[in-house]
């Protein structure tokens, strides 16, 4: 089988693909580790500063006129560079794909036993990561994006009951891992060791099964750096410039403050509708195949991007799309940032709709690809279903890449409910 089998998507033939950089060379950002964050709290508040320290489970930032302010994971919904980054697409360089959407990019994988791993990143220098924390590993890294996302999308979505290394030729080998070094990988066959040349192989998916990657029990962060890195952390410090943290598997991690591109709040008080199944999704056909709604992707397969931004989670549709999420206890706001995928071109055109058990709560205007990404933020409080509805804009679903991007639900956590209290006491 090809591995890079041609795309099924045949309804976008002129969808286009856009790429923004505000990167060095290397991937450094060209402002310098003190340009501003801008912050978003689970209660809808918009914070500007720089980042001058991590300490208990809270960040702090100086604001204007020189104020500081201290923000607890559990409040936070994420912290992005003012600047918008782009992130570098189709780099020829290797990477490790973690358990939960984390990654690494731009790094050098030196050899394996049966449970480590030995990766060199440009960002975050040599690693030793426990092999159960490991997804999959591109040794060869197309030339084209598109190839890239749908490798790393097959990676990660396609069903396999063990280890399968997929060659450059389009074959695929079935069986054990154990071990690499810098010349072959080392595998077990119907009972039988072999070893596999590395110069022909493009990447090795391990069973999913045996994925071990503890999601810490306390609220975290993500952190996402500029060359499209992404690792969860804890006991987060500042130190002359650079983060020192521990990732979620217990490794040592350090960074220049110069390659964050964002912070992402992860805690009780915030769950995303990509990890929430819908009680029931609805398709009305027009033209073509019938795409069904993606996680965490486009319709098509591919990283949401809406005004020059890259995100990691969120709902992509095409219309005529209805999704219907039950609003469970402690649900209290719907929160996204909408709009059509800078891949649609100049075809996509849709309309978003989003209601609260029978009542329409929002509705937008035609959106294509030129309009500005919309933010939204829905009360919930007394609804029992949300139903997020894609509509046909002015050409039917023509390359309509319609993006939920940060889907999410605000619960509410331990403050909220004592400011709940406040509200109401006498």
């Amino acid at each position: 089988m090809n591995l890079f089998k041609k795309n099924q998507s045949i309804l976008y033939p002129v969808c286009l693909i856009v790429a923004a950089s505000s990167v060095d060379a290397r991937g450094g950002l060209q402002d310098g580790p003190d340009s501003t964050f801008q912050a978003r709290t689970i209660d809808g508040r918009e914070i500007t500063g720089r980042i001058v320290s991590f300490g208990d489970h809270e960040v702090t930032l100086v604001i204007k006129g020189g104020k500081k302010e201290s923000l607890k994971f559990d409040r936070l919904v994420r912290i992005a560079r003012e600047t918008v980054v782009g992130i570098p697409a189709g780099e020829n360089s290797q990477a490790v794909l973690l358990g939960d959407g984390d990654r690494l990019i731009r790094a050098s994988i030196r050899g394996a036993t049966e449970t480590v791993l030995e990766v060199r990143s440009e960002a975050l220098g040599k690693l030793d990561i426990p092999l159960g924390n490991v997804l999959g590993l591109i040794l060869a890294v197309p030339g084209r994006p598109t190839d890239l996302d749908r490798l790393i999308e097959r990676i990660r979505t396609e069903p396999r009951q063990s280890e399968v290394v997929w060659l450059a030729n389009g074959d695929r080998v079935a069986g054990s891992f154990l071990g690499m070094d810098e010349r072959s990988i080392r595998f077990q066959r119907d009972q039988k060791p072999v070893e596999i040349d590395r110069g022909g192989v493009v990447a090795l998916g391990f069973d999913p099964k045996l994925l071990d990657y503890p999601r810490p029990k306390e609220a975290f962060l993500e952190a996402s750096l500029v060359d499209g890195t992404r690792i969860g952390l804890t006991r987060i410090r500042l130190v002359e410039g650079n983060i020192e943290a521990t990732s979620r598997s217990g490794l040592a991690i350090r960074f220049p403050v110069s390659e964050l591109a964002r912070l992402q709040g992860r805690s009780e008080s915030v769950v995303y509708l990509s990890e929430r199944p819908p009680a029931r999704a609805q398709y009305e056909e027009y033209v073509g195949p019938t795409l069904p709604f993606r996680v965490d992707r486009t319709v098509d397969g591919h990283p949401i991007r809406l005004g020059g931004q890259t995100f990691d989670r969120g709902i992509g549709t095409q219309s005529r799309t209805f999704l219907a999420y039950r609003i469970e206890p402690g649900d209290r706001r719907f929160q996204a940032t909408i709009g059509v995928d800078e891949r649609a071109g100049p075809l996509g055109s849709v309309v978003f709709r989003v209601f609260v058990d029978r009542r329409e709560r929002f509705q937008s205007p035609a959106m294509t690809d030129h309009d500005p990404p919309k933010t939204l933020d829905i009360d919930l409080d007394g609804g029992k279903i949300l139903i997020l509805a894609t509509e046909f804009g002015e050409r039917g679903n023509v390359c309509d890449l319609a993006d939920w991007a940060e889907a999410r639900i605000i619960r509410q956590g331990p403050e909220t409910i004592e400011e709940s209290k406040n509200r109401t006491s006498p």
